[in-house]
């Protein structure tokens, strides 16, 4: 007997309603089962770059260090920003009906060229991280191989220092805490762990 395929009550994309807007995040509510209202902030995506050299003797990444006012201090980052710098340019976005993953490509190249001075390179997808159900913001991973290290081009104010971890440096500042945009950081836990430079041995 041929089973029926069974389908959620919850509706996937039911309607929603904006109910805040601010500059970077808009707050919506939908009907998320009768009776009961959902409600998410929405953010517009962003892009990191895990880009590859070498230091050492094995593998690198290049990295940024940063006074970052969520961190009370420094952080190590990885380069990236913002796809787009406004809800208005979402907006627009949203309306175009290109992909988000070929813009997110492009800002993934400006802002490899601007925080970490690189040129060329191969740049594959290395995933997206979801913030979670409550808090939508993406953020799109790419390794780049094959890069020509160079001058950064900043915008005006900022001021962010580039540095070239090596793989081991790079576990050590994650045992220590010293990567603290956790999403990044699982990245870099992912990142060695595919690489084969975390062995895990027997006692």
């Amino acid at each position: 007997m041929e089973q029926q395929q069974k389908h959620s009550s919850v509706e996937m994309w039911p309607p929603q309603e904006v109910v805040f807007r601010g500059k970077m995040f808009e707050v919506i509510q939908w009907e998320g089962k009768p009776g009961v209202t959902f409600e998410a902030a929405v953010r517009a995506p962003g892009v990191r770059l895990l880009i590859e050299t070498e230091k050492d003797g094995m593998k690198a990444l290049v990295m940024t260090k940063e006074v970052r006012r969520e961190s009370n201090g420094v952080d190590y980052r990885l380069p990236g920003g913002k796809v787009f710098d406004s809800l208005s340019e979402l907006d627009v976005h949203r309306a175009s009906g290109e992909a988000i993953e070929l813009l997110a490509l492009k800002v993934a190249q400006k802002e490899g060229k601007q925080e970490a001075g690189i040129e060329h390179g191969d740049f594959v997808s290395f995933g997206v991280s979801k913030a979670g159900a409550s808090v939508e913001w993406d953020l799109y991973y790419f390794i780049v191989k094959g890069a020509t290290l160079g001058m950064q081009e900043l915008e005006e104010g900022e001021e962010i220092e580039t540095v070239i971890l090596s793989a081991q440096e790079i576990f050590d500042k994650l045992s220590q805490g010293e990567v603290q945009e956790g999403r990044s950081a699982e990245k870099l836990w992912l990142w060695l762990v595919v690489n084969d430079l975390i062995v895990f041995g027997t006692q």
